[in-house]
């Protein structure tokens, strides 16, 4: 849809009440020009993505450099070519839907699998309460119990996805941050997260091998939680069968502790580790992995806000390592 106005402040009239995909403005125009329009336009939250371009007669020296220093989209002077214009306008507008796109989606992967994470929990709570429902009065405590379970299973990956997108958005918007006083007793974190994770998958407790040193880290339990839970859940989750997995808790230097997770699974190529980045996932549709690709990014990013370390060291079918060095609480000393 293409609308006009005869002037300046007609434009802004208009855009109270309808938001464009691309603002075409000549400079001189009588009542408010051009560029107070853009000025305007400019410190408008809702309007300033929107790609801006000044067509105009003016042959001012440097008017076209200025305005492009002041931020404006392009510039087109008077005389020219419709084509030159058109082709100009595509590709305004293809830069506008990506910049819409980026700001309106929380998740930036694949939608298909957000939306496979968010309805099959969903899917899965629905089924079960309905067999609850029909069977409420032929059902035996143990079918009950079954089905109790594998609602709250479902529930439990639901809010996971969920955290883990607000966990993202909050970071991606430089809202998160780390309490520097925080600390926490590393080896009842681990034990925590293992049997979060051993319930999940719903195998034996000596598939994690672990040697954990007690010690106090300046983080705290809820972050270390969560850097535990995700990776031990990726270590298990790409591992080949019978799943086993190795975890290292140990002081590295006076400055460092260091905390290893091992698989030795299907690995990683050279090329894959220098992809890794949120949302990333690599052959999610021959493999069917759960979850959303944000855990590694996510495990990394409040590392690194703590002034900490991280490593990953992978080889093609022979497995990866992990290896995250946090700060030792000043508890340790006292």
């Amino acid at each position: 849809m293409v609308k006009s106005a005869a002037n300046g402040q007609d434009a802004l009239d208009l855009l109270d009440i309808w938001t464009p995909d691309l603002i075409i403005a000549d400079i001189m125009m009588p009542i408010m020009d051009g560029q107070e329009l853009y000025e305007i336009i400019k410190e408008s939250r809702a309007l300033c993505a929107i790609p801006f371009i000044f067509l105009t007669a003016k042959k001012e020296p440097n008017l076209k450099q200025k305005s492009l220093l002041d931020g404006v989209d392009d510039f087109i002077s008077k005389p020219f070519k419709a084509k030159e214009l058109l082709e100009l306008i595509q590709t305004k507008l293809a830069r506008f839907e990506r910049i819409k796109n980026n700001q309106n989606n929380l998740y930036i992967g694949e939608k298909k699998f957000f939306l496979h994470e968010v309805n099959t929990p969903i899917n899965g709570i629905q089924g079960f309460i309905d067999l609850l429902l029909d069977g409420e009065n032929s059902l035996g405590n143990e079918d009950r119990r079954t089905f109790h379970t594998a609602i709250k299973t479902s529930l439990v990956r639901l809010q996971r996805n969920m955290q883990n997108l607000f966990l993202y958005e909050s970071i991606k918007n430089n809202e998160f941050e780390v309490t520097a006083s925080a600390n926490c007793d590393i080896e009842a974190v681990f034990q925590k997260a293992k049997a979060i994770v051993l319930k999940e998958y719903q195998i034996e407790d000596y598939k994690i091998t672990y040697e954990i040193e007690k010690k106090d880290l300046k983080i705290s339990a809820e972050h270390l939680n969560f850097i535990f839970t995700e990776l031990i859940d990726n270590a298990l989750k790409f591992s080949s069968e019978p799943k086993k997995i190795i975890v290292i808790g140990k002081t590295y230097n006076a400055k460092y502790y260091e905390i290893i997770i091992r698989d030795f699974g299907i690995g990683l190529t050279a090329n894959e580790l220098k992809k890794i980045n949120a949302a990333e996932q690599f052959n999610r549709e021959k493999k069917e992995q759960q979850g959303l690709g944000l855990g590694l990014y996510l495990s990394k990013t409040i590392t690194k806000k703590l002034n900490g370390l991280f490593s990953i060291i992978s080889e093609k079918n022979v497995g990866t390592t992990i290896s995250i060095f946090l700060p030792p609480s000043l508890k340790n000393s006292t």
